[in-house]
C-alpha cells in the first residue's frame, strides 16, 4: 500500500481531532460532575443567610458565621 503526503497529513490532523474532541467531552463531563457535588454540599444559613460548604455527615450543621442550627436538607416551602 503507497501512502502518499496528502493521505498522511490527513489522518494525522483527523486522528488529531478526533483525540480533541474525546478528550474535551470527557473534561466537560468530569467538570459538569463535580458543579453538582459542589452544589449538593453548599448549604445558606437560614438565620443570616451565609453560604458556606458542608461534608459533615449529620443532619443538623452549625453555621461558621452566627453558630446556628441548619436542617441539612432544605426546610419545607421557605428553604
Amino acid at each position: 500500500m503507497d501512502l502518499t503526503l496528502n493521505e498522511l497529513v490527513m489522518s494525522i490532523v483527523l486522528g488529531s481531532l478526533l483525540i480533541v474532541s474525546v478528550l474535551s467531552v470527557g473534561s466537560r463531563l468530569l467538570h459538569s460532575r463535580s458543579e453538582v457535588k459542589l452544589a449538593r454540599m453548599r448549604t445558606t444559613c437560614r438565620l443570616c443567610g451565609h453560604v458556606f460548604l458542608n461534608d459533615s455527615s449529620g443532619n443538623l450543621i452549625h453555621c461558621p458565621s452566627c453558630d446556628a442550627l441548619n436542617r441539612k436538607q432544605r426546610n419545607g416551602k421557605l428553604g
